[in-house]
């Protein structure tokens, strides 16, 4: 009898145990780049997300392998490392992921390289270019820069790693060449690198190293090295010191710097090895999952494993029917 309730067992009920990554379903959607993660709480709330084509109604987590949805868009389980991209930025764009009417932002710049990427290259070479950009989905701005400043820019698609990248203790030098008037005066320079750091506005702005790389009778070009952080922005510092400020480039940020990328266009880049202590750290625990592939049915028929993915079934019930319903 046993081996008969075996052999009428469903297919839905064929799962396997792994260690698999568990994301709260919002983060989940956030690292996907459909949307940002304020939205996706908007959406859960609305009761437009599925789970196994079930509407979620709270914020739990769901394996790698569960099957997730927004308004019928497949939502793909997270990859292993946060992805990242460069780019130089503009003097005169907004620091913005969204659309600004009249004003120039990190996207309509974005979307301003691919036409003109598209219009050189012709629309028949420069198919499936939109999967290697940003059009259409969301990014997070890591460590922005002014509207007149221009330079080195990271954009990546997770929220915890930006905000890690930018912490105090994370050390992260960030480097700019900063051109202003006249001749700055040794002292200030100096007394920027005191061990107990320099003060601004009430902030603490640690130790910050900055060199003269170029000296004229009408101006001078620094390079400034320090720490920063969204509570420590450069121009801050620079106004503290009343110094007359001509351009403010963001030369690098740790191991990534401004000749390495274009002048126009976005690059995705691998995260360095030495910024792998800021990657979050996921949540990988044991799962029954549904096993991969067919499964051969008692009629020689194919069929697709349909276990619920990440909820598994009480099917105690069932089988006790059918066992009940055997003959003697």
């Amino acid at each position: 009898m046993t081996s008969s309730v075996f052999s009428k067992a469903k297919p839905h009920r064929q799962v396997q145990m792994v260690v698999t990554r568990f994301e709260r379903l919002t983060r989940r959607i956030s690292l996907s780049g459909l949307m940002s993660g304020h939205k996706a709480s908007e959406a859960l709330a609305e009761g437009r997300v599925k789970v196994d084509r079930v509407v979620a109604t709270a914020n739990f987590k769901v394996f790698s392998e569960a099957s997730v949805s927004v308004d019928g868009f497949e939502v793909p389980p997270p990859a292993p490392a946060p992805k990242l991209w460069v780019m130089n930025k503009p003097k005169k764009v907004l620091c913005s992921n969204a659309e600004k009417e009249g004003v120039e932002t990190l996207r309509s710049t974005m979307r301003s390289w691919d036409a003109k990427t598209v219009q050189r290259m012709g629309r028949a070479q420069a198919q499936g270019m939109e999967k290697q950009t940003l059009e259409g989905q969301n990014f997070i701005i890591v460590g922005g820069l002014p509207y007149m400043a221009d330079g080195l820019v990271l954009l990546t698609n997770d929220g915890l790693f930006a905000d890690s990248l930018m912490r105090p203790d994370s050390r992260i030098l960030s480097v700019y060449d900063v051109k202003v008037s006249g001749d700055p005066p040794v002292d200030l320079l100096h007394n920027w690198r005191k061990s107990k750091g320099t003060r601004a506005g009430g902030v603490n702005f640690g130790q910050v190293f900055c060199s003269i790389t170029s000296r004229t009778s009408a101006a001078t070009r620094l390079r400034i090295r320090y720490v920063e952080t969204s509570e420590r922005p450069l121009e801050m510092l620079l106004e503290k010191a009343k110094l007359r400020v001509n351009r403010v480039r963001r030369h690098g940020f740790g191991p990534y710097l401004l000749p390495d990328i274009p002048d126009q266009g976005l690059m995705q880049v691998a995260v360095h090895k030495s910024l792998m202590s800021c990657v979050p750290k996921a949540d990988m625990r044991q799962a029954l999952v549904p096993t991969r592939g067919g499964i051969l049915t008692e009629e020689g028929r194919i069929v697709t494993v349909g276990l619920q993915d990440s909820a598994v079934i009480d099917s105690t019930s069932d089988e006790e029917t059918e066992t009940r319903s055997e003959p003697p």
